[in-house]
């Protein structure tokens, strides 16, 4: 890691930090290696520790830090940590949870040679989890069926003492998550950057009076690659609809989050950060074979890897010398492997599985292919233009369009066109120079060093606190009547409301409706923001909003939507049903 910087230190406003993810493996893609490189250069830039806390249940957390501290990967800056692990471990000072409602379902299981026994159902389901201690007592018993045994529903966590006895619990997972980040952080001023979406989810709600709670969104928010309006990933759902729940939600690119304003209104707390990606100094010249290309990927369906192999096989057809080395491993690997040797370029194609240096093979191909249906920024976009390598990249939300100047420092392909993507890995392995290409691609990856990128998390951290201490008196709405129409080429809404708690003027109001449906074939979220004044009748207020016409248009008129008020004043967001 670069410590260095010609604009001198980044201001990072003081507390500690965390980095907040669902779980580490030893094998990691993208946005596991970013939350490490972003996590190593706040520890050097504020001359602290960084913690990363996990939630996910295993026995080899020890193991799994151990081989990345080995592999380089995790530094002694860096501390992981685990919630089950500490509960077993001794848990942190704390006060002591108010004991369960009842402990009738407090059933533990059998001591076994694990240190976490579980119970499934016929179904594979997992109903009960024990966590034991190293001397074999019991630390906490979590039963997913408390409402009725063997059926899954109903949650009784129960943490005991030393004894292995019942000393406190509860009734929902989140309540215990709630509970470890509290006495983790204690009484001083924190930073929680959660990275993973499933953390962001089970973390909606939560709140400490010392904490600044940022959701880094890594991937696209649409299931498709059509934008700014289309259907949008479950995963990323709950949080789509609360983002005001968090003190800022960063976006990896201006592009994603000019659609965020599109398809769900203004949102003060989006900010902007991308990836740092850039390695650390010049990078040495090196021989490359101008018919070489990598793929740098994890092997699953979103990556589109046989697009990368049916287009570097199409290319040979058309008489090009190409060859590709795919790094990264998933349980497709052998079904590609057979596509390779079906379409006659086994021999050209090399499956090589991961390895933590992959982004070296930058220094050594010629081009490389991304090939996703989505993503956020993808940090190998970056990683290979630094080193000299020509991305050759589908046109996808996000990410590509936003760093490659097409026929200037890259090559931008219509999503999914095979074709136009062969017909590009054959103009640029015939190229008889590529040296300004190259040159161009490492220059534009300069904006995403480590000091740049720094720079900006240090001013989108002193707003989030703004942000998080800014947040006015309680305020309460009533609905007196709503009418959305759907009928005409737009879609409109008005809303009358009084309010409760506050007496502010007009303009201190923010009112947007946001639409909510599921569809076969994924969730529909579409939120616009309006107009509010009051009306002549004493103590109500209107709403009025009207949508773009694209930004509804392409939802079916029989599909049933919810709807629902967004108010924001006073430094607080409420959202208030309206039905369907």
């Amino acid at each position: 890691m670069n410590a260095s910087n010609p604009l001198g230190p980044a201001p990072f406003p003081p507390g500690r930090q965390f980095a907040v993810t669902w779980a580490v493996e030893r094998q990691f893609g993208g946005m596991t290696a970013a939350m490490l490189r972003r996590s190593q250069a706040i520890a050097e830039a504020t001359s602290q520790r960084v913690d990363i806390l996990t939630f996910d249940v295993r026995d080899d957390y020890a193991a799994v830090a151990a081989h990345l501290r080995d592999g380089g990967r995790l530094p002694d800056a860096l501390r992981l940590r685990n919630l089950w692990d500490e509960l077993a471990d001794g848990a942190p000072d704390a006060p002591t949870p108010p004991p369960p409602r009842t402990l009738s379902a407090f059933d533990p299981l059998p001591p076994s040679p694990a240190r976490t026994a579980t119970r499934v159902g016929a179904d594979g389901t997992l109903l009960q989890l024990d966590r034991r201690r190293t001397d074999g007592t019991l630390a906490v018993s979590d039963r997913r069926d408390a409402a009725q045994r063997g059926t899954p529903g109903g949650r009784s966590i129960v943490l005991c003492d030393a004894a292995g006895e019942p000393l406190g619990g509860f009734r929902r997972a989140r309540d215990l998550y709630a509970w470890w980040l509290d006495a983790v952080i204690g009484d001083t001023e924190s930073f929680l950057l959660i990275d993973s979406k499933t953390t962001a989810a089970r973390l909606l709600g939560y709140r400490n009076p010392r904490a600044t709670r940022v959701h880094i969104m890594h991937s696209s928010h649409l299931a498709g690659d059509s934008r700014p309006f289309g259907l949008v990933k479950d995963a990323r759902r709950s949080v789509l609809t609360n983002l005001e729940d968090f003190d800022s939600v960063v976006i990896l690119s201006e592009r994603q989050r000019a659609d965020l304003h599109r398809m769900l209104g203004p949102a003060d707390n989006l900010d902007v950060v991308p990836n740092a990606a850039a390695p650390l100094g010049p990078v040495p010249p090196a021989e490359r074979d101008p018919g070489l290309g990598v793929v740098v990927a994890q092997l699953e369906d979103r990556k589109r890897i046989d697009h990368a192999v049916r287009a570097v096989a199409a290319a040979r057809r058309a008489g090009a010398e190409v060859r590709l080395d795919v790094y990264g491993d998933g349980a497709p690997r052998a079904e590609l492997e057979r596509l390779a040797e079906d379409c006659g370029a086994a021999d050209a194609i090399r499956f090589l599985g991961f390895h933590a240096d992959a982004a070296e093979s930058f220094t050594r191909a010629s081009f490389f292919l991304l090939t996703s249906t989505t993503e956020g920024f993808p940090l190998v976009l970056v990683e290979g233009m630094a080193r000299g390598c020509i991305p050759l990249a589908y046109d996808i939300p996000y990410g590509p369009a936003d760093i490659i100047d097409p026929g200037t420092n890259g090559v931008l392909v219509p999503s999914g066109d095979v074709g136009a993507l062969a017909s590009a890995i054959a103009d640029v392995a015939g190229r008889a120079d590529t040296a300004a290409l190259r040159a161009a691609a490492a220059r534009a990856a300069e904006a995403y060093t480590d000091d740049a990128v720094l720079r900006r998390w240090a001013q989108v951290l002193a707003e989030s606190r703004r942000r998080r201490d800014s947040t006015g008196r309680r305020f309460t709405v009533a609905v007196r009547a709503a009418e959305v129409d759907r009928s005409g080429t737009r879609t409109t809404a008005t809303v009358d409301f009084t309010l409760a708690g506050i007496d502010v003027a007009p303009s201190a109001v923010r009112a947007a409706i946001g639409l909510s449906g599921a569809s076969a074939d994924g969730p529909v979220e579409v939120r616009a923001e309006g107009s509010v004044r009051r009306t002549l009748r004493r103590g109500v207020w209107r709403a009025s909003v009207r949508f773009d016409r694209p930004a509804t248009a392409w939802i079916p008129l029989e599909l049933p939507l919810s709807a629902t008020l967004d108010l924001r004043a006073n430094g607080r967001t409420l959202r208030v049903p309206l039905g369907t």
